[in-house]
């Protein structure tokens, strides 16, 4: 039976033809097939009945008194936003009523007198072809409410590379309008460049080119322009649509990763720097020390450590606490930066722990003169809440390559001129000296 092949409730089919045999018949006949029966006698009846109630297939007369079939028919297309598919039948032969039926809607026609095998059949076809169509558009209808409330920008272009979808997100960030890029060709929209280019002529559609291509194109964290010309990092897919060996459109799909890449820098800067002082901390330091010594071999330079200690430092957290000394860490920082150039630079090592890496001097008197202004930079008095705070620094100097030709090396003998100079009294600078044992004395 028809009503087999539909879901749902039983369809509704309004019959309209003046004769009343053609209309019992056809309503006995019907029923008799599952389907429920509304009659009307002629086209005036049946545009009211069509307009109080829903009707799954209208089978219409062509020939009737006053509004006749083809006129029905192109009113409810006209007036009715989604109108039932409508049936034509006809006693007569001519082309010119045929013609008129399909001009005015119609999806199809049967000749009187009816053969009800074919009349059955003719139904089944129409009513699953229009179940079909609806189902289709219902779900191209979610589909496309899917893609306007994706986070990702997407975009539907055809075979010729023209736009013909773009959802919200996209258009927000490219700063379009709809209707400014719809029947647009792709590339004049989708403008980008590859990681570490200011170039922006790559192809967001590469496949168009290359006929035979199937895979999906990916540019990770390119950079895409938008309709002001700035520019924002995305990570973009474009895959191409095929039925069967034909290429007949593609899928662009983007994400804007600038949170993304401002994260990574987040946590690459936090993992390279102390939180206290936002100096560079010993992470960074133990991966910098060896590409300064390789840069002062290949040009043949001297490298400068200088190791800080801070004198008195521990008495202060003990007397006001970690919050006064958290202060002045602060402080002793944004002093050894003011005493460096831009080629020096200083890290924090942990606890009042400092080191300064002289890259620019080219003499040692030159390190020696830094260690000297950054001893009276930390002797000024610093404020921290009230309290007046009283410190200095024991700076041990290591100098590449007089004494040492390594990294660890390096940081080692800088550490051990340090306690030397806290030997001497603190507050005080001491370059590196290599213990000199005499015969009989124990190293």
């Amino acid at each position: 039976m028809t009503v087999s092949l539909l879901s749902g409730s039983t369809p509704v089919i309004l019959i309209v033809d003046d004769d009343e045999v053609i209309r019992m018949l056809m309503r006995q006949f019907l029923e008799s097939e599952g389907y429920a029966v509304v009659e009307a006698e002629d086209g005036h009846e049946a545009l009211e009945k069509a307009a109080e109630q829903a009707f799954d297939l209208i089978i219409l007369d062509i020939a009737m008194p006053g509004i006749d079939g083809p006129g029905v028919c192109e009113h409810i297309r006209s007036s009715m936003t989604d109108p039932p598919p409508v049936l034509m039948v006809t006693a007569l032969d001519d082309e010119r009523s045929i013609e008129r039926s399909y001009s005015a809607g119609a999806v199809d026609y049967i000749r009187k007198p009816l053969r009800w095998p074919v009349l059955k059949n003719r139904i089944r076809y129409i009513l699953g072809s229009h179940r079909a169509k609806q189902e289709l558009e219902l779900l191209s209808r979610n589909y496309e409410m899917i893609l306007d409330a994706a986070a990702n920008g997407i975009c539907g272009v055809d075979d010729a590379g023209m736009i013909s979808y773009i959802n919200p997100a996209a258009l927000k960030m490219l700063g379009y309008r709809n209707e400014e890029v719809r029947g647009r060709n792709c590339g004049d929209v989708f403008k980008l460049s590859l990681p570490g280019s200011e170039d922006f002529s790559e192809a967001c559609c590469p496949y168009f080119g290359q006929p035979d291509a199937h895979a999906t194109t990916c540019y990770d964290e390119a950079r895409m322009l938008r309709k002001d010309g700035t520019s924002f990092p995305v990570d973009f897919r474009s895959t191409p649509i095929r039925q069967g060996q034909r290429l007949v459109g593609g899928v662009l799909v983007f994400q804007d990763v600038t949170e993304r890449q401002e994260a990574a820098e987040l946590i690459r800067y936090m993992a390279n720097h102390d939180p206290l002082t936002n100096l560079p901390n010993r992470n960074y330091f133990r991966r910098r020390l060896p590409q300064a010594i390789s840069l002062a071999k290949r040009y043949g330079r001297i490298l400068c450590l200088l190791f800080i200690d801070l004198d008195r430092f521990k008495p202060i957290n003990d007397q006001f606490g970690h919050g006064v000394g958290d202060i002045v860490l602060m402080q002793v920082a944004e002093r050894l930066r003011s005493v460096l150039r831009t080629s020096d630079s200083v890290c924090r090592l942990g606890g009042d722990e400092f080191v300064i890496l002289l890259e620019s001097t080219e003499t040692l008197e030159g390190s020696t003169l830094v260690a000297q202004k950054v001893i009276e930079s930390l002797n000024e008095p610093i404020e921290a809440n009230d309290h007046i705070c009283f410190i200095g620094a024991s700076i041990g100097i290591s100098v590449f390559p007089n004494d040492c030709s390594d990294a660890e090396t390096m940081l080692r003998h800088a550490d051990i001129a340090m306690y030397e100079a806290k030997k001497k009294g603190r507050n005080c600078w001491q370059l590196y000296a290599p213990i000199v044992t005499t015969p009989g004395q124990s190293s």
